[in-house]
């Protein structure tokens, strides 16, 4: 390829490359101390198929309420049984509740006050990620609709726990 015989211009590539490698370096360093204060096995922080399976979670709980298996599979390659293990062990550490849905076939998890973990995360690395490409409040927040205060109160609120 043309751009890697030209050192000129690889090089003009390494301040894109310093930016994602140090939020990446973030995300990590916050899913890992997470996972080492709540009980969450490292593969789930390690494993980029479970950061997928994560925001799809929290979407599913902002946009409804709940979700169910069926929202998290054919999101990423992970079969189904990788899947139900990493839902018993969020169940049995208390991230979600499995309650019968309304055909009594499905079962939905619903969240719990552990799983607010997960939310106050994704706001800390947006934060990191928004400090990164030199964002300010007002940009941010306009890029996640909110108004700047709501959003302030939101980081605000994820800095107390994580």
């Amino acid at each position: 390829m043309h751009i890697f015989k030209d050192k000129k211009k690889l090089k003009k590539l390494k301040g894109f490359s310093d930016l994602m490698l140090a939020f990446e370096v973030e995300k990590y360093n916050v899913f890992k101390e997470m996972s080492d204060r709540l009980g969450w096995d490292n593969v789930y922080t390690q494993d980029i198929r479970y950061d997928l399976i994560r925001m799809v979670i929290m979407d599913c709980h902002i946009k409804k309420g709940f979700f169910t298996i069926s929202d998290l599979t054919g999101v990423t390659d992970l079969n189904i049984r990788s899947i139900e293990r990493f839902l018993s062990k969020s169940v049995q550490v208390g991230y979600f509740e499995k309650n019968p849905g309304k055909d009594k076939r499905v079962v939905e998890y619903h969240a719990t006050e552990k799983s607010t973990e997960l939310l106050k995360a994704y706001l800390k690395i947006t934060k990191k990620g928004a400090e990164l490409v030199n964002l300010n409040l007002n940009d941010t927040a306009e890029l996640s609709n909110l108004s700047p205060k709501e959003l302030k109160d939101f980081l605000d609120w994820s800095e107390d726990k994580i």
